[in-house]
C-alpha cells in the first residue's frame, strides 16, 4: 500500500498541530524565566487555537455540525497505531467559508489497545457520532471534502458566540518566540 502525497500532507499537518502546541509550551518554559533560560529556542509557530476568539482567523472553513457517522478508517501505511478516520457531518450552521450542507472529513486519530480512536490534544478531540461540534477544516479531496484542523464539542447555544468571533476576526498575537529571526 502506498501513501498518497495528500494523505501524507494531512498526517504531517495533524502532527504539526500537536507538535506545535508542545513546542510552544517548551519554548515558554525555556524563555520566560531568566533562571531557566538556555539561550534562543526555535519554535514551530502555529496559530494559537487555545482561545475560541482566535480560531476563525486561522481557519478557511468553519461550521457548527453534528456527526452522523464514521464512514471509514485508513490505517497508517507505516504500521503505526493510528490513521485517518473519515466521518460524515451534517452542517447545522455554516460559520466561515463556503460550507456544504453535508461534509465528509478526514481526521488523524490514534488507536488504543482496545481498538478505540484516541486523541491526546484537547483542541482536536475524536469526532463521535451523535455529538455536535464546531469544526474547522481545510478542503482536500483526498479525504472527501476536507481534513479536520480543529474541533470543539459545543451546544447549540454557543453558535452566536462563534458567529461573533468570525465577525471580529481576532488574530492571535505572535509571541516573542515566533518573532522573525527567532
Amino acid at each position: 500500500m502506498t501513501t498518497s502525497p495528500r494523505r501524507t500532507a494531512g498526517l504531517v499537518l495533524a502532527g504539526a498541530l500537536v507538535l506545535g502546541a508542545t513546542t510552544w509550551a517548551a519554548a515558554r518554559a525555556f524563555t520566560d524565566d531568566p533562571a531557566t533560560a538556555r539561550g534562543p529556542v526555535h519554535a514551530l509557530c502555529l496559530p494559537d487555537l487555545s482561545r475560541d476568539a482566535y480560531v476563525p482567523a486561522a481557519m478557511s472553513h468553519l461550521a457548527y455540525v453534528t456527526v452522523e457517522e464514521a464512514t471509514g478508517f485508513e490505517a497508517d501505511a507505516d504500521g503505526g497505531s493510528g490513521g485517518i478516520q473519515r466521518v460524515r457531518l451534517r452542517v447545522l450552521t455554516p460559520l466561515k467559508g463556503e460550507v456544504p450542507a453535508s461534509l465528509t472529513l478526514g481526521q488523524g486519530v490514534g488507536v488504543d489497545a482496545r481498538g478505540r480512536y484516541t486523541s491526546h490534544d484537547p483542541l482536536y478531540p475524536v469526532l463521535v457520532p451523535g455529538e455536535a461540534y464546531v469544526v474547522g477544516y481545510s478542503p482536500d479531496p483526498a479525504y472527501g471534502d476536507g481534513y479536520t484542523r480543529y474541533a470543539k464539542r459545543e451546544p447549540a447555544s454557543a453558535v452566536p458566540g462563534w458567529t461573533a468571533h468570525v465577525t471580529a476576526g481576532q488574530v492571535a498575537p505572535v509571541g516573542a518566540e515566533c518573532a522573525e529571526g527567532a
